[in-house]
């Protein structure tokens, strides 16, 4: 007798198998889409091919169009992703050169991927003229391309010449960096310079200032003093009419307050 009990299906376990069997029943097309990817990323070649390859992507031609074939991979047209693989190839052709073996769609290795959004990965490592390159493609479960890389193999010599141009480069824009910085702080001097020369200047118009007002004081006490002579020339006159006196032998003199404060 068989106990049910309380036994659940593991989900993940089911989803898992059946992306098994999708990938298991669509791996022949999936590969015969990348092997005819790659013999049409190699067949343009040189500058010619970056232009052709350019006028198919901006045109909108898919690989179906070029082969007039129905694949199973972008069956809705081209995508972004597409055009990144376009590009990423005419970056890079120029260090691989011309493919030198035939794709053999039984190298062609084909991954289920673990992302609830990806199918699978395909990979192939391929020889070319100068050296041994890697593509992969990752394709979601609408057979859509996510992602598409073209990854060349170099050596040791030439992973550590490429290092030592980095470091280089990375050591240059340093120094650069510190001399533009100490270029600025010795401008700070001149800085300094011109502060004191706008508070000297700044000084001097107050100096003349403070000259100015002085002089106008001293200017509006004497014309106070000539009108304050002419008033009472004005009124000892009228005084010495009155009185029928003359004024002959008057001496008008001008009388200053001064004050003395006694601390």
């Amino acid at each position: 007798m068989t106990a049910c009990g309380n036994a659940q299906i593991d989900t993940n376990t089911a989803k898992e198998s059946i992306k098994d069997n999708e990938v298991a029943y669509v791996e022949n097309y999936l590969k015969d889409w990348a092997k005819d990817m790659i013999l049409y990323l190699d067949s343009n070649q040189g500058e010619a091919g970056t232009d052709a390859l350019i006028a198919d992507a901006e045109a909108g031609r898919t690989l179906n169009d070029v082969n007039s074939k129905m694949y199973i991979v972008n069956q809705q047209g081209m995508n972004v992703k597409t055009i990144g693989l376009y590009n990423s190839w005419n970056s890079t052709k120029d260090e691989l050169g011309e493919l030198k073996e035939s794709v053999d769609v039984n190298n062609i290795n084909v991954k289920v991927s673990d992302e609830t959004s990806e199918l699978c990965t395909i990979s192939v490592k391929l020889k070319f003229e100068k050296r041994v390159c890697t593509f992969e493609f990752v394709i979601n479960t609408d057979y859509t391309l996510e992602s598409g890389a073209i990854n060349p193999s170099y050596t040791t010599g030439e992973k550590m010449g490429k290092a030592g141009m980095n470091t280089l480069i990375g050591m240059g824009t340093v120094f650069v960096v510190l001399i533009f910085i100490s270029f600025i702080i010795s401008l700070f001097k001149y800085i300094s310079v011109y502060e004191n020369r706008k508070k000297e200047q700044k000084e001097d118009t107050a100096s003349v200032g403070v000259d100015n007002a002085i002089a106008q004081i001293v200017s509006n006490e004497e014309e106070n003093v000539e009108d304050d002579l002419e008033l009472i020339a004005v009124i000892t006159a009228a005084i010495a009419a009155s009185e029928g006196t003359s004024t002959d032998g008057l001496v008008v003199r001008s009388i200053r307050k001064v004050n003395n404060r006694r601390k």
